[in-house]
């Protein structure tokens, strides 16, 4: 099993900037990579034109993509929500905080919290399907933070009681963009829906009609 990880807002911004923050994990049976990439590629190539275009959810999780159905950009998200992230063989996991302004960036002893609580749901999805190695793959955005957070990440399991229990979590994360492997986007696209969908639930928790909020909802 690949486990694809990526991190919508920004966690060590102003709580203004990035209140709500969502860290999210897609995981995917290593039978169904192969179909679940061929599909993103195809939806790439048949409804924007572009096979090797970079997705990212503020470009298509918002008001003027998923109130008109007529767009490009909404046919593609559909057909990746539901054709990959609800895909047989796919399961994803998100972690929402709201965002304190006080979090601390990765160094070679600290793993963030968000990492850990999303290492402990990628455990239980392993140990749901009975796999057992997974490779995490981490969204790749500063080769410095990442180099720092991947000494925390084996650190983390090897050194710490909460570590411990990750059996089936490969110790060697690694970091990649979207040149690097199509399917970190899948991550991205979840994390944004995840992060999206409660900040408009908080922001319009006393409005009965939302037509964003309704198919953040659907997703």
């Amino acid at each position: 099993m690949i486990a694809f990880v990526d991190v919508s807002g920004d966690p060590y911004s102003h709580p203004d900037r990035s209140p709500w923050i969502a860290i999210n994990a897609v995981c995917i049976r290593k039978r169904s990579i192969y179909d679940i990439t061929n599909i993103i590629y195809k939806a790439k190539k048949e409804i924007l034109n572009n096979e090797y275009l970079e997705i990212k959810s503020t470009d298509l999780i918002n008001v003027s993509t998923l109130c008109h159905e007529e767009l490009n950009k909404y046919r593609f998200i559909d057909t990746i929500v539901h054709q990959c992230l609800d895909h047989c063989d796919c399961m994803h996991a998100s972690v929402i905080f709201k965002n304190c302004g006080k979090n601390k960036k990765s160094d070679e002893s600290h793993l963030p919290r968000h990492y850990r609580d999303i290492l402990w749901r990628i455990e239980c999805v392993a140990r749901k399907w009975n796999v057992s190695d997974v490779l995490v793959v981490i969204d790749n955005n500063a080769r410095n933070i990442d180099r720092n957070l991947a000494f925390a990440f084996s650190n983390y399991i090897y050194r710490y009681k909460s570590g411990e229990i990750l059996h089936h979590v490969l110790p060697v994360p690694i970091f990649a963009d979207y040149v690097t492997t199509v399917r970190i986007q899948l991550a991205d696209i979840a994390a944004g829906i995840s992060r999206k969908y409660h900040s408009e639930r908080k922001a319009n928790e006393n409005l009965e009609q939302n037509m964003f909020y309704e198919k953040l909802l659907k997703y």
